[in-house]
């Protein structure tokens, strides 16, 4: 077991080594951005795993009174547990501790009970706000708790809570160095709709950490929810000229450049994202779109095609970008791939359709209604089309007959009328 930092007696956290003013411990977890499903507080990068273990302390298998175990330390396996990540576990050793017995920790107590309640699978912020309350209450001191009790109003979505907490002393004379307690703070502006001081944190944390960039991708992400996509493309160009850059960020940037009508611009640029990242679907998608807006569909036909190669998925999406690209040959190839029946007949009946190749159409009429697309109106229409076109008006009437929707109806009405023409001479009306 490797050695584990000095630990204060009363408090359950370490004694040095502590962020803020102290040297800091391990770098920011990554997060995700906004838009994300992972949970309110996720958006917040502090650096929490390394908090979690400066709030617990070592191993001492020391026979305290209260003990169900009298070799057993509970308070202190518990910690210990939690250290390790293992909350279940943990959660099991603080129910064997005696609240009532003398002697017992309960500032240590009570704050693994909050650790344990907000890092367990569920999460259960509710508790861990109420349980970090307590060890305040029961003396408390180390100013982490509040980035802890902080991090637990987020998953309660209580911003206004989270600004309040970290707005006290303890945590502004600790912490003010640590640039995810920023961002934090940002992101709490932010979810309340304060977007002009969300603005201002931002621009104060850039000037406080220069060479910290998440501060500039975080404006990058809200311009574009303000659906300023001119300035946030701007501003993701200034962030990828400083940083590495995530798959993501391209494609927000390739999107912001797309929407703000530089479509040529995003083009290069999403072209330039395919090379660093040749494998991620999302940057194909957003540059096939771009090459859509700039009328090229067999450009981004090839692109999807490439794309459906390893996810079959887009196999429907670059048959159809054939079809629009004027290649049906290709568009009925990749059809035919299509695991999908439902879809595979809705869209080979479109291309058979547009080529007017009506006998294949009409043919399709058993295998459409296998498949439960008898009650689609459209196809119903089109497969009486069909039949029209092969003057098989029996068949044309019975498609016909189920149409309800009025601009169906009224193009129904239309057909019935010149099949009536058309009379005995059939081929009139081929």
């Amino acid at each position: 077991m490797k050695d584990q930092p000095p630990i204060h007696e009363r408090t359950g956290m370490p004694a040095t080594d502590r962020p803020g003013p102290r040297a800091q411990g391990s770098g920011p977890r990554k997060r995700v951005q906004p838009g994300s499903s992972a949970g309110p507080w996720a958006l917040c990068p502090v650096p929490w795993r390394a908090l979690a273990i400066w709030l617990v302390v070592t191993v001492s298998f020391v026979a305290p009174a209260h003990s169900a175990d009298p070799d057993v330390d509970y308070i202190e396996l518990a910690a210990l547990l939690v250290r390790d990540g293992e909350y279940e576990r943990a959660a099991a050793a603080l129910a064997d501790v005696d609240l009532g017995a003398e002697g017992v920790d309960l500032i240590k107590y009570h704050t693994l009970d909050g650790m344990i309640a907000l890092s367990g699978t569920p999460s259960r912020p509710a508790d861990a706000v109420a349980a970090f309350q307590r060890s305040i209450d029961a003396g408390q001191v180390e100013p982490s708790i509040y980035l802890f009790m902080a991090q637990a109003q987020f998953g309660l979505e209580r911003y206004a809570d989270v600004l309040k907490t970290l707005n006290l002393p303890a945590v502004r004379e600790n912490f003010a160095n640590l640039p995810s307690i920023h961002l934090m703070r940002i992101q709490a502006h932010w979810l309340l709709g304060q977007h002009d001081l969300a603005f201002q944190a931002i621009a104060a944390g850039q000037r406080q950490f220069p060479a910290n960039t998440q501060f500039l991708r975080r404006q990058v992400f809200y311009l574009m929810e303000l659906g300023l996509y001119q300035e946030a493309a701007e501003s993701g160009r200034a962030y990828l000229s400083r940083s590495e850059g995530k798959v993501e960020d391209y494609v927000a940037i390739g999107a912001a450049l797309k929407r703000s009508r530089q479509a040529q611009q995003a083009a290069n640029f999403l072209e330039t994202a395919r090379l660093k990242f040749p494998d991620d679907e999302n940057v194909v998608k957003v540059l096939a779109s771009t090459y859509l807006d700039l009328n090229r569909p067999l450009a981004a036909a090839e692109l999807t095609y490439q794309a459906a190669l390893s996810n079959p998925a887009l196999l429907v999406e670059a048959a159809e970008l054939f079809r629009r690209a004027r290649q049906p040959v290709r568009a009925l190839m990749l059809n035919a791939q299509i695991r999908d029946q439902s879809a595979k007949l809705k869209q080979r009946l479109g291309i058979l359709v547009e080529l007017e190749r009506y006998a294949e159409v009409a043919a399709m009429e058993p295998a459409m209604l296998r498949a439960g697309l008898g009650t689609d109106q459209e196809i119903r229409y089109a497969l009486a089309y069909a039949h029209f076109k092969q003057a098989d008006f029996a068949a044309v009437e019975r498609n016909l007959q189920v149409l309800t929707k009025p601009e169906l109806f009224r193009k129904a009405t239309e057909l019935r009328k010149i099949m009536q023409d058309c009379g005995g001479d059939r081929w009139k009306c081929t």
